[in-house]
């Protein structure tokens, strides 16, 4: 008897838990835009790291047909020198400029997002290499999840 019990509480739990009713976080949002062409201007290593978070939130089913266009800058200057003039401290700013253009009406939409990353400047040059390149990787994320959020609200009002 107390067998039995155990083997239908092992087939029993597995079911419940399986049936939980999963369903991908992005699927409200799905069919909101759909980004036919992209053109991008500035360094090719961001460009296509954003290209691609931005593509995420695009689909070929959606009514909402553009053409974007993308314009990156990324800018290092010194923020912090010592006493002995020797640089402790880098400002790494990026800067994406964003237009957007309906195909089936003539509206435009444009939009500058921008972010600011400081990093330190280790005893050993590779260490500042990556510090510089985590700082690259922050910068492009935020960016490429403004311009989501950016778009997806602008959808939604519309």
């Amino acid at each position: 008897m107390k067998k039995s019990i155990k083997i239908i509480i092992t087939v029993l739990i597995p079911l419940v838990l399986l049936s939980c009713g999963f369903s991908a976080i992005n699927q409200k949002n799905s069919n909101m835009i759909y980004l036919q062409n992209i053109k991008i201007t500035g360094d090719r290593k961001i460009a296509y790291t954003i290209k691609n978070n931005i593509l995420l939130i695009s689909s070929e089913d959606s009514t909402n047909k553009y053409d974007a266009d993308i314009k990156i800058s990324k800018n290092k200057i010194v923020k912090i020198k010592n006493s002995a003039g020797k640089i402790i401290r880098y400002n790494l700013s990026m800067s994406v400029e964003l237009q957007l253009k309906s195909l089936d009406d003539d509206t435009n939409i444009q939009r500058m997002f921008k972010r600011d990353a400081d990093y330190e400047v280790a005893d050993i040059h590779s260490e500042t290499i990556n510090n510089e390149q985590d700082a690259i990787k922050i910068n492009i994320q935020h960016l490429s999840d403004d311009i989501i959020s950016f778009i997806t609200l602008y959808m939604n009002k519309k």
